[in-house]
């Protein structure tokens, strides 16, 4: 009798305990936590984590915290949780049923042993995706790559990218543009996935990069208009940032250089003065609570190295992330750059003028001074101010929904009369869901405004199908887009498909629509080894400036073409990438071999080209307009490669790339009927002879990039090399516009190698010093026609971090 109370006893609380219990099984599962690199402890920004069993999951944010609100069966029955990020080891990890409501799971993920492949995002608008695993051909720079440049701008390290090439600032890749003057862009540049595009050139802001807060930058080859719209006709080049760490982090740098003796000492404008450069770079990051604080000022000055083209430019830029919840991310930056500056359109001559003063002779031009036309030199003031507010937002489920916005606006005032203020409000709204565990869909709109005034350069009384138009030189113009893009992983295969519909009006004209498309495919056939092959349509809308410009100047004359037409055009390629990695002995290797064979064709490309021509006594009268001058198709192929060495202190980098392309022109017109200004100057008088060479001007058919680095310890030495050959075809009116043109291309007719070299040692664990040499050969050649690159030049750099 006792024992059977005992047991009814033990038996009722039992049932009262489980009672207690059912309620608190029944609750919802909350679950929390942070995804990290095990061997740095860093977050991983964009990891997944989802729930074998619950088909959910979602994405971390940007300090590798992730939350899901899970459903009471998750705790009743248990459930698998996998984390995995690329280039990293998934981790898995199972919960027991019955855990508490509110639980914190962290993953520290292990680095994969991949074969020399970064992560990009750029290819997909956020996504991260193994470099290896995308279906375009796609490069990355590396910050240790930046930093052992000691650079003041990102230009020179674009220029050294395999396949991009830098004119005067304006940037193509494989050939997609030659040089238009500072006006339009078939390159679409991007810093943190915003366009830094003027506008009214629609020319690139490489100002406002923050080259001392960089996280990589990315570079995307072929048409990629479907995710980036107009200007994406050639690529895309997204600088992306880098976000404060656990750590305060802060460095100053100073730099000082001179240039030497040109090539030619007869072009020494300057006697026993040496051009000199100096600027100062300060840089602070920090988390404060739940706010990121990144802050960098710029000083640089240059006496020149030209004759009258000295510059100071002042650059300051703030970035600010707070996150009021783990799923919810307020940003603005602000940037502010002020440019002051001379400039030469071209040279007086390549072969100087002299004067003999006090019994000796002095150098009154050349190739490093300018033009005595009015017009030929100017002083500009410039100044840019961008904002750009973000919100992002990660649902419980994982999804992700991101306002963007860029508010660029340019005020351009210099001594030619030659002013305007503009300014570009675009606006990005994304939507990313993941759809069965294996595509992310990516879909979005964007909205942006544009305006220009310029009375001086955009306005005026011009003739245009024989009627005379008075402007005020204040246009305005916008543009509404929506896309999608589906990028799915179906085991070795990996899939894109796009779609992008978009609408632009320029001031009154009819609103024009853009629909184009693209799709590809990545088949990973081995570890290491994959295939892909991609096509893809894109246009680009003419800027104001090709629309409007009406001026003068260095003897040239503008005209506006109000009713130029939209270029379009589409990308293919097919590409191989085959990694490798060894480790004899105490030796460490790993690398990768890209092949591409790619083809470009556009309709209506556009380019300034000559509109009229007469004899109007006592000189002739010359006028140009942006013209729909040609279709084009430019077929190439390409070779990229990386290796690594390591062994102990020792290290070694290669990296680089050849680039050949021929770019035909497929409205070239018969030899005959071409323009010669070159052997037959008469020709500029017969207007039965246009300028339309077979060959697409301002091309150079074969181009190589390298950039190696051998260093043990704290010390370093870095090279870098780049070659173009000749550029066969440029402007034929160059010819009579700029003395000596002719007889300089005649001098180099095998292109132009050119070596830099930079030595670095740290002295200490938080100091650097580093002796760059641009030019190291003291090679002569041209940036542009009649511009003249610099000559040798010396910088030392001191760096302290802390």
């Amino acid at each position: 009798m006792h024992l059977s109370r005992i047991r009814l006893v033990r038996a009722t609380a039992a049932s009262l305990l489980l009672l207690s219990a059912l309620p608190g099984m029944a609750q919802d599962l909350r679950l929390s936590g942070a995804v990290s690199d095990r061997s740095t402890g860093s977050p991983l920004q964009g990891a997944t984590v989802r729930v074998l069993e619950l088909n959910k999951g979602g994405y971390t944010g940007a300090d590798g915290r992730y939350q899901l609100a899970l459903g009471s069966a998750a705790r009743s029955r248990g459930i698998t949780l996998i984390a995995s990020y690329v280039g990293y080891l998934s981790d898995t990890v199972r919960l027991s049923p019955g855990t508490a409501p509110d639980l914190r799971q962290d993953f520290a993920l292990e680095p994969q042993e991949v074969m020399a492949q970064d992560v990009v995002i750029s290819a997909s608008k956020g996504l991260s995706q193994s470099q290896a695993d995308v279906t375009v051909s796609i490069e990355v720079l590396k910050p240790k790559a930046l930093e052992v440049q000691a650079l003041a701008s990102v230009d020179k390290a674009i220029s050294q990218i395999p396949g991009v090439d830098n004119q005067d600032g304006q940037i193509n890749i494989r050939g997609s543009s030659g040089y238009a003057y500072g006006v339009g862009s078939r390159v679409m540049v991007m810093l943190d996935g915003l366009p830094l595009i003027t506008g009214d050139a629609g020319t690139a802001s490489l100002d406002l990069i923050p080259v001392d807060n960089l996280s990589q930058i990315e570079v995307v080859k072929g048409a990629s208009s479907v995710l980036y719209g107009s200007s994406a006709l050639g690529g895309v080049i997204n600088v992306i940032t880098a976000d404060p760490g656990e750590r305060p982090r802060t460095s100053i740098r100073l730099r000082g250089g001179v240039f030497g003796m040109p090539r030619n000492p007869a072009l020494d404008w300057d006697g026993d003065k040496s051009p000199w450069s100096a600027s100062a770079h300060v840089f602070h990051s920090r988390r404060i609570g739940k706010l990121d604080l990144t802050l960098q000022s710029n000083f640089i000055q240059e006496s020149g190295y030209r004759q009258g083209a000295e510059s100071e430019e002042y650059r300051n830029i703030l970035m600010l992330k707070y996150r009021p919840t783990q799923r919810l991310i307020l940003g603005l930056n602000a940037s502010v750059s002020v440019d002051s500056s001379g400039q030469i359109l071209y040279w007086r001559g390549y072969y100087p003028d002299t004067a003999i003063v006090n019994g000796q002779p002095v150098v009154t031009g050349g190739a490093l001074t300018p033009t005595l036309d009015d017009g030929g030199f100017r002083r500009q003031l410039k100044a840019e101010i961008a904002l750009d507010p973000s919100i992002k937002y990660i649902t419980q489920r994982g999804d992700l929904l991101w306002y963007r916005g860029r508010l660029l606006r340019n005020t351009n005032r210099n001594s030619t009369n030659q002013e305007s203020q503009n300014y570009i409000a675009y606006n990005d709204f994304i939507y990313q869901t993941l759809l069965w565990k294996r595509i992310n869909w990516v879909s979005g709109a964007t909205v942006s405004l544009a305006g220009v005034q310029g009375d001086s350069l955009y306005g005026g009384s011009y003739v245009f199908n024989g009627d005379t138009i008075e402007s005020s030189g204040s246009h305005s113009g916008n543009s509404v887009g929506i896309y999608t893009q589906l990028d799915g992983k179906f085991g070795p295969l990996n899939t894109s498909l796009g779609f992008r519909y978009e609408t632009v009006q320029i001031d009154d004209a009819p609103r024009e629509a853009q629909p184009v498309f693209r799709a590809g495919l990545n088949w990973k056939l081995a570890e290491g080894t994959n295939l892909r092959a991609s096509v893809g349509q894109a246009f680009r809308v003419p800027s104001v400036a090709e629309r409007f410009v009406n001026t003068s100047g260095g003897g040239v004359v503008i005209d506006p073409n109000p009713g130029i037409g939209s270029e379009r055009g589409y990308s293919a390629e097919f590409g191989f990438r085959q990694g490798f990695q060894a480790s004899p002995g105490a030796w460490q290797l790993r690398g990768f071999v890209d092949l591409a064979a790619f083809q470009m064709q556009y309709e209506d490309m556009v380019e300034f080209g000559i509109a009229t021509r007469r004899l109007a006594f006592p000189r002739i009268d010359i006028r140009f307009s942006s013209i729909n001058i040609a279709d084009a198709r430019i077929r190439g192929a390409e070779a990229t490669t990386l290796l690594e060495v390591q062994r102990k202190a020792f290290f070694f980098n290669l990296s680089g790339g050849v680039t050949y392309l021929d770019p035909i022109n497929l409205n070239a017109v018969p030899a005959d009927s071409q323009l010669d200004l070159v052997n037959v100057p008469t020709d500029i008088l017969n207007t039965a002879k246009v300028d339309q060479p077979p060959v697409l001007k301002y091309r150079s058919r074969w181009t190589v990039r390298g950039t190696a680095t051998l260093g043990y310890g704290p010390l370093s030495l870095t090279g870098n090399f780049r070659y173009k050959s000749f550029v066969e075809t440029i402007d034929q009116y160059l010819f009579i516009v700029i003395p000596d043109l002719a007889d300089f291309r005649a001098r180099y007719p095998s292109g132009d190698p050119v070596l830099d070299m930079t030595l670095s040692c740290d002295i200490g664990r938080r100091q650097n010093l580093a002796l760059v040499v641009d030019n190291v050969m003291n090679r002569e050649y041209l940036i542009i026609p009649g511009l003249l690159a610099p000559q040798r030049k010396a910088t030392l750099q001191y760096q302290i971090r802390f």
